[in-house]
């Protein structure tokens, strides 16, 4: 169960790319869609806390602080980031630029924590780049700035999982995603009301939204941890990389991106490295934080 639980998990959130490009197509810009995005997102989770835990309250003064400036801070704009890149590229490439994240993650630890990666890991560190390069060549002039807007999101990602281990750490899972989901519901309503975002026009955009707040947020959330529960960081790092092959498969069949040789050996150096990389490191690469794309 823990790994149907962790590759529902990995499949939602790779169709978080598709439900936003659909929502696009019906009026929304990235702000719009996120803030639709992340406030029905919140609105399930409180439901969902109200139901489970009804005798259990929110924490209070400074950890509350911390876990909604992680949502409105953190991973609001690296939703941004990720939003705004899957708007200017191919949702492969996209999916492929950002899952370089887990390298990030290493050197970061590195520089931070002193963890030196061994010599297995640095060479999967360097067969990612490698593929990342390979994989973001294949763009014309025009993608530039989408390719600059992913790499964005994996390098604020990164951040955000190094401080999320310390945040969440003694907060239950299902307080912490709904906590940080307030604070970036917050962020991008603001956003809203002071700038010239774009909400979706018609049904069909309000339905894509909807389908992300609920497919690629709250069930890809609820999943991912109860099934990390059960096998453990290191098997779900790995068994998360479905999450990219989902988005690629999603993009050459519903959106008939195209994936040619050199892109598709790209993509496949870098899934195969994040997934190496992560059962070598014990899972460090997917530090359960509260949140993801």
């Amino acid at each position: 169960m823990g790994v149907l639980y962790i590759l529902v998990s990995g499949a939602c959130f790779g169709l978080l790319p598709w439900f936003a490009r659909i929502s696009y197509d019906h009026g929304a810009d990235p702000f719009g869609m996120l803030a639709a995005r992340f406030t029905m997102a919140a609105v399930m989770l409180l439901v969902i806390r109200a139901v489970r835990m009804r005798r259990v309250p929110f924490p209070r003064g400074r950890k509350f602080v911390h876990l909604f400036l992680l949502g409105a801070v953190g991973y609001a704009p690296q939703s941004t980031f990720f939003f705004n890149g899957v708007k200017r590229i191919d949702i492969s490439l996209a999916t492929v630029i950002f899952y370089t994240y887990p390298v990030f993650v290493v050197l970061a630890s590195w520089l931070v924590f002193r963890h030196r990666p061994n010599r297995v890991m640095s060479v999967c560190l360097t067969a990612a780049v490698a593929g990342a390069a390979l994989t973001a060549g294949q763009v014309g002039s025009g993608s530039v700035t989408g390719v600059l807007l992913m790499l964005g999101a994996a390098t604020w990602y990164t951040g955000y999982i190094l401080v999320s281990t310390k945040v969440v750490a003694d907060v239950d899972a299902l307080t912490s995603i709904t906590t940080v989901m307030l604070g970036a519901s917050a962020a991008h309503i603001v956003i809203l009301l002071v700038g010239t975002a774009s909400l979706p026009a018609d049904g069909t955009g309000w339905a894509a939204a909807a389908a992300a707040a609920f497919f690629s947020t709250v069930i890809a959330m609820g999943f991912f941890f109860a099934g990390i529960k059960i096998v453990g960081p290191g098997a779900a790092a790995v068994l998360s990389t479905i999450e990219p092959v989902v988005s690629i498969i999603v993009g050459v069949t519903a959106l008939d991106e195209t994936l040619g040789a050199v892109r598709l050996a790209g993509a496949a150096l870098v899934l195969v490295s994040v997934a190496v990389l992560a059962r070598v490191s014990g899972g460090a690469t997917d530090v359960p934080a509260p949140a993801k794309d």
